[in-house]
């Protein structure tokens, strides 16, 4: 039967006419005009999800880096009253720096870009459940969307931490000179294709890339940029918080505001104008503020040889405990092309006391409690208030300066340095305060953003750097100095390449010299006396040589002085003789490339910081860092 049907069906076929069998063969190709593609497509089966096809402009990635860091410390005099510890082991990053950190940005079709930052904090700190901390995954979701427009284009963000800066008033990282020692690991310090590139970099140009926080406050809010307006103008600005708005209750209102308007008259002018306003409730019933406002102004003109910057303003700042008023500030720069003979920068600045900005290019001397103490909080951003000794390059309030830098070269060898004078405009809290150019890292790991430590509680811990508080004897009854504090600066750095049977070396050499007195000096004195109240000292070398393409061999030395007057705090001995300090540093260490996006850092420091005088101040180790970094 199967056959039969079989035969039929054939002899059916056969008999078609030759009209049915045409008409069958053009409804297969109009079907095949309607649901094909191209002859060199690849076919996929029928599915009745929607086909996902990505626009050439839309954009996802991913970037990151993972960091290992382990010290071990090793104590043979210790700090009495700083736990006491002569052995400590530690893993992970203690000033807050991410150990692992994965980026991802993406750009829709519509020119919305988005990211996500995951970052991984490692905090081990022993067995105690109070502080031990375990793994934490914080996520910040960062939005931003591009407008272009035939009146200008716009750029729009929000969301996680950014960096900003706008002027050095307003919104400005402190920014000097880039004289510093380069051995010690920063963990923006980015990858290399060579191991001794850095060192490289800085010899030539005297910079090392700090990343993006350099020179820039943290804001966290909303962004607004526009470049590109008509008639030359651009515009930026920011609403929200940056890390200095803390509040004493937690649900007190705390925030920071601030826009720049710019115009490019031509190319070898500028002109623009900047405001910023920061207020903070200090009660729980919101009436009480503390708030600050600043006007300046900005102008930068360039010739073939030189050029001006110049910034002017008036501030005003008011709290329950007072109010200041107006007060002005000014900062010009004169500047000489890089390619001059000599180059050459001038500074001058007046910052008056009523001139207060946490977030400018300047410290606060005036205002104390715009650093509130919050315990855990306000001891990471409290930074030298009473009087500070800086360097150059670091103006301060209620003071007023002049300095002069320049740089020059003779054959492999570079110069660069500057002096500088200035002066308290009234007279401020009986106190000095110097940051520590040895040892300063060192210490701080010790007790991390902490106020007040030590044997003598006059040690404070800012991010990877010290500061000691000094009193000051000679007072009026009210407790101010009783004269107006005088500043000299002289910085001399020298820098030198060369090359041994073939592989590059460079020797780096840095010396400070500051001073504190009643009236002025030209250049700061060693010695102190009836008129000098207190000098410091300080002279490092840094030795770096290229072993290999893949890995470099780094040595430092470092030695301060630091000396005070009778009219200082005397110390504890039976003879009570004034601050005689000194702070050593001896480290050696490998930079090592162990992969295309590897690397692996090692340290080893042994340091000493002692004076006769106070007798606790009495510390002496050994400190071993391994670092390794990977990014993707």
């Amino acid at each position: 039967m199967h056959v039969e049907l079989n035969l039929t069906f054939v002899n059916k076929f056969h008999s078609m006419s030759l009209v049915r069998y045409l008409i069958l063969g053009l409804l297969v190709c109009q079907f095949a005009v309607l649901f094909g593609q191209d002859t060199m497509a690849v076919y996929t089966p029928f599915s009745s999800n929607a086909i996902n096809v990505k626009n050439e402009t839309s954009d996802i990635g991913f970037s990151g880096f993972y960091r290992f860091l382990g010290f071990v410390r090793n104590q043979e005099n210790t700090f009495p009253n700083n736990s006491g510890k002569t052995t400590a082991i530690l893993v992970g990053d203690l000033y807050r720096e991410p150990m692992l950190l994965l980026k991802f940005n993406g750009m829709t079709r519509d020119k919305i870009s988005f990211g996500t930052d995951f970052m991984i904090n490692s905090v081990y700190k022993g067995p105690s459940e109070e502080l031990n901390q375990s793994l934490t995954l914080n996520l910040g979701l960062n939005l931003r969307t591009s407008l272009y427009t035939d009146f200008g284009n716009f750029t729009i963000k929000s969301g996680g931490v950014s960096w900003y800066r706008q002027s050095r008033l307003t919104v400005w990282g402190n920014r000097s000179f880039n004289r510093m020692s380069i051995y010690e690991r920063r963990p923006q310090t980015p990858l290399t294709k060579r191991t001794g590139d850095r060192y490289t970099k800085y010899y030539n140009s005297g910079l090392i890339d700090q990343g993006v926080r350099y020179g820039s406050r943290a804001f966290q809010g909303v962004f607004l940029d526009g470049k590109k307006l008509p008639l030359n103008f651009s515009v930026k600005g920011v609403v929200g918080k940056s890390n200095f708005n803390r509040s004493e209750l937690i649900t007190n209102d705390n925030f920071t505001g601030c826009f720049k308007v710019k115009n490019d008259v031509s190319d070898s002018l500028m002109i623009s104008y900047n405001y910023l306003i920061s207020s903070a409730n200090v009660d729980s019933l919101t009436e009480n503020k503390r708030k600050y406002a600043i006007h300046t102004f900005e102008l930068e003109r360039k010739w073939k040889t030189f050029k001006i910057q110049l910034e002017a303003g008036l501030g005003n700042y008011s709290s329950p405990e007072s109010d200041l008023g107006y007060g002005e500030a000014i900062v010009v720069n004169v500047k000489s092309i890089q390619s001059a003979k000599v180059p050459l920068n001038i500074q001058l600045y007046r910052v008056s006391p009523q001139f207060v900005n946490v977030t400018g290019n300047f410290l606060n001397t005036s205002v104390l409690e715009v650093f509130p103490n919050v315990s855990g909080v306000g001891t990471t951003v409290r930074t030298p208030y009473k009087s500070p000794i800086v360097g150059l390059g670091f103006p301060a309030n209620n003071r007023q300066g002049v300095s002069i830098n320049l740089d020059a070269q003779l054959g492999q060898l570079k110069f660069n340095g500057g002096i500088g004078v200035s002066a308290e405009i009234d007279t401020s809290s009986a106190g000095l305060t110097y940051i520590h150019n040895v040892n300063s890292e060192t210490l701080s790991r010790l007790y991390l953003f902490a106020q007040g430590w030590g044997p003598y509680n006059n040690l404070n811990s800012i991010y990877r750097r010290v500061f000691e508080e000094v009193s000051i004897s000679d007072t009026t009854s009210g407790g101010m100095s009783n004269f107006k504090k005088h500043f000299s600066t002289v910085e001399f750095q020298a820098k030198y390449h060369n090359q041994i049977f073939g592989h590059n070396f460079y020797v780096f050499s840095l010396t400070k010299l500051n001073s504190c007195q009643k009236s002025f000096l030209p250049v700061p004195h060693l010695a102190p006396n009836s008129n000098i109240l207190l000098t410091q000292f300080s002279q490092e070398f840094d030795l770096s040589v290229e072993l290999t393409e893949k890995t470099t061999m780094v040595m430092s030395y470092g030695v301060e002085k630091v000396l005070g007057s009778n009219d200082t705090e005397l110390g504890d001995t039976p003879e009570q003789l004034p601050r005689n300090q000194t702070n050593t540093l001896v480290g050696v260490g490998f930079d090592c490339r162990i992969g295309s996006n590897a690397m692996m850092f090692m340290r080893h420091n042994m340091y000493r910081y002692q004076d006769p005088n106070f007798i606790d101040n009495d510390l002496k180790g050994t400190e071993t860092m391994l670092e390794l970094k990977f990014t993707f």
